[in-house]
């Protein structure tokens, strides 16, 4: 017997997770709960009857996705404008529903698979996490606990990281913003105000110290590196790169900042150039190439009493300067 509860759940969760995706891999999601089975005809059959009756917002369109899909068709977000369910989704749009979007926009959903990776296939959720995606909102992972747990010890409330979770996953929020984000909300003094105010005692009041910012982050990495995104078809990053490469990389590329300009920005977008395979390399920051007055190409040597070129608010001698000694550089 065929669990409809089960199926339109499962569809949910690949409109949330995918955007859009075809009949195999919605297939594969609902024969992810044990005892579940259905064939092909019976699928697209049942998600017919189930859009009719509005249990679910995807449409059945046949053919191909991509070249090479399967050729049993696909499923796309319903096109709600003009419709009763257009008032209803322009109001969770404008509530921040980072999937209503699919609903109104067309060229969202064209754009989508524009920016797929070429011959991906999906990242199939096991049934637990199918549940968790559609009655929770998220996908938990060990990772999102363990920074649940640090912003807890920094005396901070983990729950904006629930709604969060969607934000980043659907690429609403790239990775720049969300470590702003949750600085921010872990550190809501310092956001207000970005400067230090000083007791009586010389003491600083609602600024963090450099080992937590040092440490929080490398937990919000983490965390962004295990989140599923719908712009990879449900994959992690972290998974999605060791999926790439299962024997691992023998040497990362390098990546050699010529400017402070670029080595901030370097520093930004250190999670995804991990994710992606590639290495940040600070050993040239002591003699950094910079513009003049007149655009005129200048090489300035760092002092070690110098803020870092990185950005990272330390001492040169704290930070890459260190780094520097120790790689013989």
């Amino acid at each position: 017997m065929i669990d409809r509860k089960w199926l339109a759940t499962c569809a949910t969760a690949g409109e949330f997770l995918y955007g859009q995706y075809t009949v195999t891999v919605l297939k594969k999601m609902y024969e992810r709960r044990k005892g579940c089975t259905i064939s092909t005809e019976n699928l697209i059959r049942i998600m017919q009857e189930l859009q009719k009756s509005g249990m679910i917002l995807m449409e059945y369109v046949p053919g191909r996705l991509e070249e090479d899909d399967d050729e049993y068709g696909f499923f796309l977000p319903f096109e709600c404008e003009g419709t009763s369910l257009e008032s209803v989704m322009r109001k969770a749009d404008a509530d921040g529903n980072p999937y209503a979007s699919l609903h109104l926009d067309e060229n969202e959903r064209t754009n989508l698979l524009a920016e797929t990776p070429d011959g991906l296939d999906y990242y199939v959720p096991n049934a637990a996490e199918i549940e968790q995606l559609v009655e929770e909102g998220y996908i938990r992972t060990p990772a999102m606990t363990a920074l649940e747990d640090e912003i807890k010890k920094l005396g901070g409330d983990p729950a904006f990281l629930i709604p969060l979770w969607s934000q980043i996953s659907t690429e609403k929020m790239d990775s720049y913003e969300s470590i702003q984000e949750i600085m921010n909300r872990v550190f809501p003094e310092a956001a207000e105000q970005e400067k230090e105010e000083k007791t009586q005692s010389g003491k600083s009041t609602g600024v963090p110290t450099m080992d937590d910012l040092d440490r929080l982050i490398s937990f919000i990495n983490e965390y962004l590196n295990h989140i599923n995104l719908r712009g990879r078809r449900g994959w992690r990053p972290d998974d999605l790169f060791k999926k790439m490469h299962p024997d691992g990389l023998k040497s990362m590329p390098a990546i050699m900042p010529g400017s402070v300009a670029s080595a901030k920005l370097l520093k930004e977008a250190e999670p995804e150039l991990r994710a992606m395979g590639a290495m940040v390399d600070y050993s040239s920051l002591d003699n950094y190439v910079t513009a003049g007055q007149y655009g005129e190409r200048r090489v300035i040597k760092v002092g070690r009493n110098d803020p870092c070129p990185c950005g990272s608010g330390k001492k040169y001698k704290r930070c890459h300067g260190a780094w520097n000694k120790t790689t013989g550089d």
